[in-house]
């Protein structure tokens, strides 16, 4: 048997053994922080800060823990830039703007890790064939846009694979320079 307390990912903690102490948004940031990936949140605690806000906290922490591991595993082994398929729509929802948003939101969070380890990210815009499942950041635009707005320390990755069909390619891959 593994020793669980070396495996916190292997951990679930039911929220209602901690509710005296924090509230929901409180508990998703503790096992964040902790290495806990999962939780059973408890219907009164969902309501009190709202169904959306608890479904963004518990998708944020879990794509931020991912994420972390990611750049470490980068650091570890000396790569010069950790590429980011910064994933497709939530389940369920056909809100490609609102998805991009919390991709540049969580681009955001990495970027200040990433500026204090030392380790450059690059936004890979994926084709929009890709966009529901694996990257809603569709053009070297997009891409470029992001990287304005975030400032130093995020670069673009064009893939000739995903960007052969751009009508401003070259133009992007300037602006990407």
């Amino acid at each position: 048997m593994r020793d669980l307390a070396a495996h916190p990912e292997l951990l679930s903690l039911n929220t209602a053994t901690v509710r005296e102490r924090w509230n929901l948004e409180e508990i998703i940031e503790g096992c964040a922080r902790h290495g806990i990936r999962a939780i059973s949140p408890w219907r009164d605690q969902v309501a009190k800060i709202g169904l959306a806000k608890a479904e963004k906290l518990i998708r944020t922490h879990g794509a931020r823990d991912d994420n972390r591991r990611a750049l470490d595993e980068a650091l570890t082994l000396g790569a010069e830039c950790l590429v980011l398929v910064v994933g497709g729509l939530p389940q369920g929802s056909k809100d490609i703007a609102g998805a991009r948003v919390q991709v540049e939101e969580g681009i955001a969070w990495l970027l200040e890790q990433s500026r204090v380890a030392g380790m450059k990210l690059a936004i890979e815009p994926l084709h929009p064939m890709y966009a529901a499942d694996r990257a809603c950041v569709n053009t070297l635009a997009q891409a470029n846009d992001m990287c304005d707005r975030l400032g130093h320390g995020l670069g673009v990755a064009a893939d000739v694979y995903h960007a052969w069909w751009e009508p401003a390619l070259q133009a992007e891959i300037a602006r990407a320079r």
